[in-house]
């Protein structure tokens, strides 16, 4: 399940070349594997059977939106802690009815846009 292999002795994510990938964007760089998170999702959502859960990401873990977006796709949900999460969360579009807003300390601007967007839980 690993995506990230030594080829000839150059680490190489899913096929791509790390060598590659510096020669694109210099370093420092983030480098994630879209198949690894697809896999280790789908392996955690075997987990509940047919039941209706929604598995909710904690967007404050990472926010990437490359990531969120992958993560709608799969039909993950998204639990937010604020506005800027639940604005990016949306963006990458993961329906509201699957995002939780949670923690204290929200504004009354930011609690009435979550009750106009119909989100999940506040």
């Amino acid at each position: 399940m690993n995506d990230f292999k030594f080829k000839s002795n150059i680490l190489h994510v899913e096929k791509v070349s790390i060598k590659n990938l510096i020669k694109k964007f210099g370093t420092p760089f983030y480098c994630y594997s879209a198949n690894t998170i697809i896999k280790k999702f789908n392996e955690f959502k075997k987990h509940f059977g047919n039941s209706n859960a929604i598995i909710c990401y904690a967007v404050k873990a990472n926010p990437n939106i490359a990531i969120l977006k992958i993560l709608s796709k799969l039909g993950c949900g998204a639990e937010v802690v604020s506005i800027g999460e639940l604005l990016r969360t949306l963006k990458a579009g993961i329906p509201n009815n699957k995002i939780v807003f949670s923690g204290v300390g929200k504004t009354y601007e930011e609690l009435e846009y979550a009750i106009k967007k119909n989100i999940l839980q506040i």
